[in-house]
């Protein structure tokens, strides 16, 4: 699947396999200014799948899940690369916002790495309208999830996870987050579809849902009628260009987040097993030339150097028909087999060899580089450094009457925004020459130096802060939220965190 990035926006994702959109359910610049918290709970009644239909009390799960499911917002860094050189230019702040779940009566809390790919500055808000700081844990390489901690002086509540393996289609499912940035809203429908490969990692096995998700909703947990997490919503399919919701979500199944979080937030956590072996689908055609009775199975493409694999004598042209006495129906099985299992274990394999079945014996390695690199997830200071030269890159001036006339804001009051740096975080937030500042938080905007005052980086060492600024435009009035401020990334590593420094970079590339 090949996905095609706008570097205008922060929705990444064409699925070019099919006429539909595939996006991670992030939330837009637009979406991102407003800051309002609200709860909408559905008020349609659906029955629990388990023996005689009961009734799923949704307002009842949501009252109790509510406390444990957090807003998420992100200040992040972004940039364009030069086409010529490579390197990233026109770094800028952005706001992003997404969802997570408390897992953890410390603090811990889970979202999906891309809510926070970039971040900058990562800040939790719970039900009560509390604000806190978040920091990093740790985030995972094969499987779109991260792990924040936050500082709060009593223990936490917490949603527990389901057995995601048990999941019915039909069964009610209560999708809960923050979608287009509109505060906490609660979405409910059915589990619609089970095991569904999106991007194709042996971690991939997404639940669907009818359940409304929209951008924004990410990282949120997906409830079954108990109130307990059987996913957490990450994706969404769309063909709109606007990315409405048309009842087709996905949510990283809550038996393989349960695995990972283990595995990121604990050093003595057994990571999965790791065997390097590369395979494909056997075809209909493959079967017949390779003589074999049917299409289960993978066909071995590639086996890395220094491997378990290779060290078992995998060779390219195998057949896996077998592992531990199972029957893999194709690649991806044999790799969710192998990654679900109790690591350490001898691996068995039934392999087809130029018609013969040969017995191999495999013993699988820790899975190398589970867990990213901060350099990799955080931005970086450099990238940091470079957005806060950048400022806020707009230029403002009085209104005099010509501009009155020019840009027909006829007796509008407040400051005049005449010039947007392109790139700049300004520009980002779509204001524009001939926009007018009428509020700067709670002050109204009445000369160039006051406005300039409000907005302006007083000392390289202040901590900086999101600025809420009214401006009017041709479609009206609206809040956006400016950065303003220094930022030290250093902030963003919680102490607790397993994962190595952003200098270890090069490690990633290099087999274990």
């Amino acid at each position: 699947m090949s996905i095609a990035l706008d570097p205008r926006s922060p929705i990444a994702g064409t699925a070019t396999s099919s006429g539909y959109l595939l996006r991670l359910a992030r939330c837009s610049r637009a979406c991102a200014a407003v800051l309002q918290t609200m709860v909408a709970a559905s008020l349609s009644a659906t029955t629990a799948h388990a023996g005689a239909p009961t009734a799923c009390d949704i307002s009842d799960v949501v009252s109790h899940a509510l406390p444990s499911v957090v807003n998420i917002s992100v200040v992040r860094v972004l940039s364009k690369t030069d086409t010529d050189s490579g390197r990233p230019t026109n770094q800028r702040f952005e706001p992003f916002v997404g969802s997570g779940a408390v897992v953890d009566p410390s603090g811990l809390i889970i979202t999906n790495k891309h809510v926070i790919q970039d971040a900058a500055i990562i800040r939790v808000t719970f039900q009560s309208h509390k604000q806190v700081p978040a920091q990093l844990v740790a985030a995972a390489n094969a499987i779109d999830l991260a792990v924040l901690k936050v500082a709060m002086p009593e223990p936490l509540p917490i949603l527990s996870f389901g057995n995601s393996d048990a999941l019915q289609i039909g069964q009610p499912a209560i999708a809960v987050g923050n979608p287009l940035g509109i505060g906490t809203s609660v979405s409910a429908g059915v589990i619609s579809g089970v095991n569904r490969d999106l991007t194709r990692t042996p971690f991939d096995d997404y639940v669907q849902t009818d359940a409304s998700i929209n951008p924004g909703n990410s990282g949120g947990p997906l409830l079954d009628c108990s109130g307990h997490i059987i996913g957490i919503n990450t994706a969404l399919v769309s063909n709109s260009k606007t990315l409405g919701s048309i009842g087709l979500g996905f949510a990283l199944p809550s038996n393989d987040v349960r695995f990972v979080v283990g595995a990121l937030r604990d050093h003595d956590h057994a990571s999965p097993d790791w065997i390097g072996l590369h395979a494909q689908d056997v075809s209909a055609l493959l079967a017949e030339a390779f003589g074999l009775p049917d299409t289960d199975g993978a066909i071995v493409t590639g086996v890395d150097p220094d491997s378990p694999a290779s060290r078992a004598s995998l060779e390219r042209g195998d057949v896996i028909i077998g592992i531990d006495d199972q029957h893999p129906r194709d690649s991806r099985e044999v790799q969710r087999t192998i990654v679900r299992r109790k690591p350490g274990d001898p691996i068995r394999l039934a392999i087809w060899r130029e018609g013969e079945v040969i017995d191999l014996t495999v013993k699988g390695e820790p899975w190398p580089h589970m867990v990213a690199l901060r350099g990799e997830v955080l931005a970086s200071p450099e990238n940091v450094a470079r957005a806060e030269a950048v400022g806020l890159g707009l230029y403002v001036a009085t209104i005099v009457e010509a501009d009155r006339t020019h840009y027909g804001i006829g007796n509008t009051n407040g400051v005049l925004i005449v010039q947007v740096i392109p790139g700049s975080q300004a520009d980002n937030l779509g204001l524009q020459a001939g926009d007018v500042i009428q509020q700067i938080g709670r002050q109204q905007a009445t000369s160039v130096d006051q406005v300039n005052s409000l907005l302006m980086i007083r000392d390289t060492t202040s901590t900086g802060h999101l600025v809420p600024m009214l401006v009017q435009g041709k479609a009206g009035p609206r809040w956006v939220p400016l950065w303003v401020g220094r930022i030290d990334p250093k902030d963003l590593v919680a102490d607790l965190s397993p994962i190595g420094s952003g200098e270890a970079h090069e490690a990633t590339s290099k087999p274990r």
